[in-house]
Order: structure tokens, then sequence, then C-alpha cells
């Protein structure tokens, strides 16, 4: 009895898969055009920039060297005692871009 209800079982599970085949084939619907966007750099444009400078060395000694002959008179000297050297920069830049050619 199992090895009849196996073979029904197997019967109806390959008949099922053949008649699948049969069916007809849909056509695939026609691709949509989209036009390719036209892209220029043709516009204004403005933008900022900052930024800050540290230095974080020891600069706590006294130092004095002679400044060479085409900087200063001969004999001139320099001294440079704890001068920071943090500063802060910053800019900015506003302008139109045209671009002639598509």
């Amino acid at each position: 009895m199992t090895k009849l209800l196996a073979s029904l079982a197997a019967f109806t599970a390959l008949t099922g898969a053949a008649a699948a085949a049969d069916l007809p084939r849909r056509a695939a619907p026609p691709p949509v055009f989209t036009p390719v966007p036209v892209f220029t750099w043709t516009g204004a444009y403005f933008g900022i920039n900052a930024g800050y400078a540290f230095d974080a060395s020891s600069r706590s000694n006294n130092s004095t060297f002679g400044v060479p002959f085409p900087y200063a008179a001969p004999g001139t000297t320099a001294t440079f005692s704890n001068r920071s050297q943090d500063g802060f920069s910053g800019g900015a830049q506003v302008g139109y871009n045209v671009q002639f050619t598509p």
C-alpha cells in the first residue's frame, strides 16, 4: 500500500510540473525610454573655509642669531622669546561658472 501511495504522489508531482512547461511565454514589456539628464557646470557658487593651527613645541629659551646681509644691515641680531605659533586662518570665495558647450 505504501508503494502505491508513493508512486501516486510521484506521478502527480511530475505531471503537474510537465503541464506548467506548456504555458505560453509572456513577452517582456518594452523598455521605457528615459532621456539622459544634461548636466552643466553653469551656475553660481560660494564657499567658506576656516582653520586653526597650533604649535605644541616649547619655545621658552631666548635665542639670538645674526640676520643675513640681504635682509638686514651687517651685524644685526634678532632675538626670539616665547613667540606663539598659534593662529587662525579663514577665507571666502564667490563665483559663477559658464559652460559654453553641452
